[in-house]
């Protein structure tokens, strides 16, 4: 690693995390005093905005979104995301600040992380049951009545560059109950802000791809799933000069 990206991580984990901690303690929980969402919405757009900042000007992470103009900007939809790194929601919250998300229901019952959740309408699963595509459905009429976008990563779970993961169809369980469009996000940024503590400079592209058809049967539908989030994730960490960094074959693990 470059002298001067270790000294920028040493730096950006110290800033990130102490602002994290003060924004969060000052900020952020006192928004729960509230009776509606609209003030810690608007805390955690100002976490994120000023993350990236943070990213941007001690780190030199620059942030670059492409194919905005995909992204409705109106009414339920599902944003289907690669998920490499601590930074993809961070980036997606700019662009659309209603945005709601999955989280297993143990976070709901933590002090704190649960009253905040359930604040902001965050959509509570059992992960741990084996019927949990059945709930879909229910996931998804939340979505419908709420009229917001729901963020999922097909992969379950951050994947480090360099690795596979078989993607999830919770996605198209969704899109078969609801009908709800499904709009992917393909991104890099798992190669400048890691999953550990040492990070590098770079562009981070977050990449909104149109809707899918409606109606795809669900091989057709998964396989454009793996096109489009992970393969196109692929080329975008070729495209920053990484390539030597991509799995050996793009066949998944189970």
């Amino acid at each position: 690693m470059p002298v001067i990206n270790a000294i920028r991580s040493i730096l950006f984990n110290v800033i990130f995390y102490l602002f994290g901690l003060i924004f969060l303690s000052l900020v952020a929980m006192p928004t729960l005093l509230f009776k509606t969402e609209k003030q810690m919405r608007w805390a955690v757009g100002a976490f994120c905005r000023s993350s990236l900042f943070i990213a941007r000007w001690v780190m030199g992470i620059k942030a670059e979104y492409r194919g905005l103009e995909n992204l409705p900007t109106e009414g339920g939809f599902i944003l289907a995301a690669a998920h490499q790194s601590n930074m993809d929601p961070i980036m997606t919250y700019p662009v659309r600040g209603d945005v709601t998300a999955l989280a297993k229901k143990e976070l709901f019952a933590m002090p704190l992380v649960g009253p905040a959740l359930r604040k902001i309408n965050i959509v509570r699963i059992d992960r741990q049951s084996h019927n949990a595509h059945k709930d879909m459905k229910r996931v998804g009429e939340q979505v419908q009545a709420q009229e917001r976008p729901l963020i999922v990563y097909p992969q379950a779970t951050r994947v480090p560059i360099g690795q596979n993961k078989r993607l999830k169809s919770g996605a198209f369980h969704l899109h078969e109950d609801t009908s709800l469009p499904v709009v992917t996000v393909a991104t890099n940024t798992g190669l400048f802000w890691g999953k550990g503590f040492w990070h590098r400079s770079g562009t981070a592209v977050f990449e909104v791809h149109p809707a899918f058809p409606n109606g795809l049967p669900k091989d057709e539908f998964m396989s454009r799933l793996q096109k489009e989030v992970v393969e196109r994730s692929h080329e975008l960490i070729a495209e920053a000069g990484y390539s030597h960094l991509l799995p050996k074959s793009d066949d998944t693990k189970s």
